[in-house]
């Protein structure tokens, strides 16, 4: 039996050379495809979204630009003034003319208002003015404080006016500085007044709306002074008017 014989391939130098070639391109192709499928994200289906484009303000008309510019020129509506709701009137009648014709309307209303306003300030005002000159020209006239009861009754009826015709606001003032004066009337005589003192403080009294004290002041004259029937017809027409 014989013996394998051993086959040995022997390459050429030019074989190698191009061996080695063969394998450096190969390696070099794989290394570039690894670096391109590792380093590039992968991407993902991109997802189109609409953006709209950017409004373009539109110029704003010249009526608008007016009635801003004009609008901050009003004064407050609740000031106590009369000349700065004239002023305003004055606004809103020029917004009428130069403002937008769409907004006419209502600055025609709001300029009827502020002529509303003007008038009622104006009413009050000059109520107002009436009744302080009232009061002046009543306390001129008002006595000294001194020990004569008549002089405390002159107070009281003068306090009782002021009362009715001064200003509302001090109307509950000077009723209990009527009332003061008459109780220091009555301290002074101890009730015991004449005729003409009874009168003077019944009426009084009655203008006070105090018919009890006006009663009482009455019954106590009627036991004192034993009075002749004209007084007390007088006394009881005081007592009983409405």
């Amino acid at each position: 039996m014989k013996a394998n014989k051993k086959v040995q391939v022997v390459h050429t130098r030019r074989q190698k050379v191009f061996g080695w070639l063969a394998l450096t391109g190969l390696f070099v192709c794989g290394l570039m495809v690894g670096l391109g499928i590792n380093g590039r994200p992968v991407q993902k289906d991109a997802v189109v979204q609409n953006v709209a484009p950017a409004e373009v303000a539109q110029p704003q008309e010249t009526c608008a630009i007016i009635e801003d510019l004009l609008l901050e020129r009003l004064m407050p509506v609740e000031s106590q003034d009369v000349r700065d709701h004239e002023y305003n009137i004055n606004v809103y009648e020029k917004l009428v003319m130069n403002g937008c014709s769409e907004n006419q309307m209502k600055y025609h209303k709001a300029a009827q208002r502020e002529r509303e306003i003007v008038s009622a300030l104006q009413e009050s005002n000059n109520s107002q003015q009436t009744c302080e000159q009232i009061e002046t020209l009543l306390l001129g006239q008002m006595p000294s404080a001194n020990g004569d009861s008549w002089a405390r009754i002159d107070r009281a009826k003068i306090y009782a006016n002021l009362s009715e015709r001064g200003c509302a606001e001090n109307g509950a003032k000077y009723v209990e500085l009527a009332k003061q004066e008459l109780e220091i009337a009555r301290a002074l005589e101890d009730d015991e007044f004449d005729n003409r003192e009874t009168i003077e403080v019944v009426e009084t009294y009655k203008r006070l709306n105090m018919q009890a004290a006006a009663e009482e002041i009455f019954e106590t004259a009627k036991k004192l002074t034993n009075p002749a029937i004209d007084f007390i017809l007088e006394v009881e027409k005081i007592i009983n008017e409405q």
